[in-house]
Order: C-alpha cells, then sequence, then structure tokens
C-alpha cells in the first residue's frame, strides 16, 4: 500500500555551457553556388558583346565536334575522339588584356580548318594604342588651347601700345587682328588717306615702321613661326616696267622682315617671306581699293608652322641693310613725327 501511494516526481535538468558546432558544409555550398552563377552571367556577358560572326562561327565549332565524336582523334582504342591540346603560350600583350584565343585542333580531318575562337574586347576596353592616341590627343587639346590664349594676349598688347601712343592712336583703322585656323592674323592696310608705302615702292613710310615695331613687341617673345606677306591692289603696271605686282608685294614683305628682324626677333623665327600680289583680294568686289594693299603677319600655329624656318630674299629686294623709310606725306622724316597729312594715292 505504501508504494501505491508513492507520487511520481519528473525533475528537468538544464545543462549548462555553449551550443556545440552545427558544422559549415552549407558555407561550402554556397560559396560554390555564387562562383557557378558568376561564372554563368560572365559567360551571358562574353556571348552579349560578341559579334554575329563569332556567335556563328562558334556554333559551327560545337556542331562539327558532335558529328565528329568518335573519330580518330590523339590516341584510339576506348579514348579515341576528340583530342584537345593545351592553352597556347601567352604571348606579349600588343593590343589589350582582355583578348584571349581558344585553339582546338580536331583531328586528322579537321587539320584544314582553323578551329579558332577569338574574344577581342579591344573594342570594350580600349587597347594601348587607343589610350596612347587619347592621351595625344588630349595634350594637342591643351596646347592649342595654350596657344590661343597666348595670340589673345599679343592681339591685346598690339592694341594697348596703339592706345597708348597718342601719334598711332589716329592708325588705328589700319591695323585689322583676327584669329584664323592658321593662326593669329595681323594685317596692316592702306586707307585711302594713310597709305603705308608710296606708289609702286617698297620704301615704307615711318608710320609702318613704327606700327611693325609695336607687333614685333608683341611677338618677339613667343615661340610660334612667322609668315609675312605682301599684297597689292590690281593696278598694273606699264608695259615693259622692271616691276610689277609680284615683285612689288614681295619687296614690301621682305622690307617688313627686315623691321621685325631689327625689333628683335629671332631671324630663325620667320619661316616665310611671300609676295602674292593681287591675288588674295580683302575686298573681292573692288580690286582696286586701298585696303588690299597691305601687309599680313601670320604668327603660325604648331600646326601649320613650317618644319624648318628659311629666310626667303624675294628678287630685287633690298638685301639686310635695314628697311628704307620715306618721309611721311606731308611731313619731314623720322619715326616720332606726327601723322601725315591725308592724301589722295591710290594703286599698288
Amino acid at each position: 500500500m505504501a508504494l501505491e501511494n508513492q507520487s511520481i516526481i519528473v525533475k528537468k535538468v538544464v545543462e549548462e555551457g555553449g551550443h556545440g558546432h552545427h558544422g559549415g558544409a552549407w558555407k561550402v555550398a554556397y560559396a560554390d553556388f555564387v562562383t557557378a552563377m558568376m561564372a554563368f552571367f560572365l559567360l551571358l556577358w562574353l556571348l552579349s558583346t560578341a559579334s554575329k560572326d563569332t556567335l556563328k562561327g562558334l556554333a559551327e565549332f560545337f556542331s562539327d565536334a558532335q558529328q565528329n565524336r568518335g573519330q580518330p582523334g590523339g590516341v584510339g582504342g576506348v579514348l579515341e575522339g576528340i583530342t584537345v591540346t593545351p592553352f597556347e603560350p601567352i604571348q606579349p600583350e600588343t593590343s589589350s588584356p582582355f583578348t584571349f584565343q581558344l585553339s582546338v585542333p580536331m583531328g586528322e580531318e579537321r587539320q584544314d580548318m582553323e578551329p579558332t575562337f577569338a574574344l577581342d574586347l579591344s573594342e570594350e576596353w580600349g587597347s594601348d594604342a587607343d589610350r596612347r592616341r587619347q592621351q595625344t590627343g588630349e595634350v594637342e587639346r591643351f596646347e592649342a588651347a595654350r596657344e590661343r590664349q597666348q595670340f589673345r594676349a599679343a592681339e591685346e598688347a598690339i592694341r594697348e601700345a596703339l592706345e597708348r601712343s597718342p601719334d598711332l592712336q589716329a592708325y588705328r583703322q589700319n591695323l585689322r587682328i583676327e584669329q584664323t585656323p592658321e593662326g593669329l592674323r595681323i594685317e596692316i592696310l592702306d586707307q585711302e588717306r594713310t597709305p603705308m608705302f608710296p606708289v609702286g615702292s617698297d620704301r615704307m613710310y615711318p608710320v609702318l615702321h613704327r606700327l611693325l615695331q609695336v607687333v614685333a613687341a608683341a611677338v618677339r617673345d613667343l615661340p610660334n613661326r612667322l609668315s609675312i606677306r605682301g599684297h597689292t591692289d590690281a593696278r598694273p603696271f606699264p608695259p615693259g616696267a622692271d616691276m610689277d605686282n609680284w615683285k612689288l608685294s614681295a619687296n614690301r614683305a621682305n622690307a617688313a622682315r627686315r623691321v621685325l628682324i631689327e625689333a628683335g626677333v629671332p631671324p630663325e623665327r620667320v619661316a616665310e617671306v611671300v609676295g602674292r600680289a593681287d591675288t588674295e583680294p580683302l575686298v573681292p568686289e573692288d580690286p582696286m581699293d586701298a585696303r588690299n594693299r597691305r601687309i599680313s603677319i601670320v604668327l603660325l600655329t604648331r600646326a601649320h608652322g613650317p618644319a624648318r624656318a628659311e629666310d626667303t630674299k624675294p628678287s630685287g629686294s633690298a638685301g639686310d641693310g635695314g628697311a628704307a623709310l620715306l618721309p611721311d606725306p606731308g611731313t619731314t622724316a623720322g619715326p616720332d613725327k606726327a601723322p601725315p597729312a591725308p592724301t589722295e594715292e591710290r594703286g599698288h
């Protein structure tokens, strides 16, 4: 009876301590899965960047591989079939590090074919040559921008010099400056009442001498070459004359060259001295216009500058003995005199 009246006691025992290691096999499986997905999407990306011809060749390559399965390959017997050679040795990089090639010879019956599959990603990533060309282009653009800035500074220096000189302010209309693809073009023009040369002569008036000195001071420290060109109007010389517009324009350009060199421009900076006669009129609708008679000084860009500077002496020039000066019309000789009185010179 005593045993039947005993109660059953259930005791819950809680073990103290950390949990045991549950294992890391799932991490390995997950890493394999991520790697496989990365390879899969990389393959999709490579196929999307390949051209149609490459994809067609790849499809034909694997189709032919299935048709030739079982034919004699590298060895016979149980192992006969397709022989896959190791990858070709890595060649030195010539175009892009993202270009690779897989060559798979397919046995004796496929020796005449070229089972080569190549993916060229140079268009996507750019080759070394492309990068070099891009860097060269950036340097050229930087140099061109700096050159234009130097040309603007030279133009401002010339205009400021005319503004500061009371004697030269009256000749601002005789000066024409513009930036062209060839370079900075500085032109000293004749006007109806303010000529730079006497009719038919290459002996300049002192005012032109002073204007050329202003130009020389603005450009003599720049590295660019100079092209000096003479222009005349269309007025012809009389028959039998020893002079014509070609010789006259060349002699006037050479006289301007001598003044520029005397004013400090290094002689090697002069790339050419050219006479253009009346072939390039500034006012084409009026070949006899006074503005067609002018001296053009072009500060050449590096792209247009000749490879070698040449001092050209046109026939009939006065040599290098210095520029020949005449007194300004209506004044006495001397570069410091007042502006000339109005004249009505026209021609050449």
